[in-house]
């Protein structure tokens, strides 16, 4: 029995976030961690339409903030704000160039960690910035790696099927 491609995805967003809340922490460097949740949703989203990108990102937010455990509507709104966002690339741009894939990580890691800072505000903002910039360029480590990995499992061509 073939595992229908939505399931894959929610999967590897489960994954992602076992990962994160089991060894994220070991590869810490200057105080500053990788997210792999969020590399995983920039991942699908710039590979996917918006709409399955926006409820990528609903999943993505909700397992981050249970895992969390504080500001769970922060990071549902985050998250979806950054899977809507990316998903929206499907329109005008061409998704598939590493370089695309590159800049779309920085600044939709950047993008989130700032709807994040509105939705639930930090008390010393410099210490943020340094935070949400660090780990904005650390998580450009595993974007490559990781997209190639979601692009195996997601189908390929025009009219992509998710429902499959």
């Amino acid at each position: 029995m073939k595992m229908p491609v939505w399931l894959k995805l929610m999967l590897l967003m489960l994954f992602a976030t076992a990962v994160q809340g089991s060894f994220a922490h070991h590869l810490q460097f200057r105080g500053v961690q990788p997210d792999f949740n969020k590399v995983v949703l920039i991942c699908i989203a710039v590979n996917t339409p918006v709409h399955v990108a926006t409820a990528c990102g609903f999943l993505s937010g909700w397992l981050m903030g249970t895992v969390v455990g504080m500001s769970v509507g922060s990071y549902l709104v985050s998250r979806m704000v950054l899977g809507a966002s990316l998903g929206l690339l499907e329109l005008r741009v061409f998704r598939h160039h590493p370089v695309v894939l590159i800049f779309s990580a920085l600044t939709g890691s950047m993008l989130c960690e700032a709807v994040f800072f509105l939705f639930s505000p930090q008390p010393n903002v410099s210490q943020w910035v340094y935070q949400a910039a660090g780990e904005s360029i650390y998580n450009l480590l595993f974007v490559l790696p990781i997209a190639l990995w979601v692009r195996r499992i997601l189908p390929s061509g025009p009219g992509l099927v998710y429902a499959s």
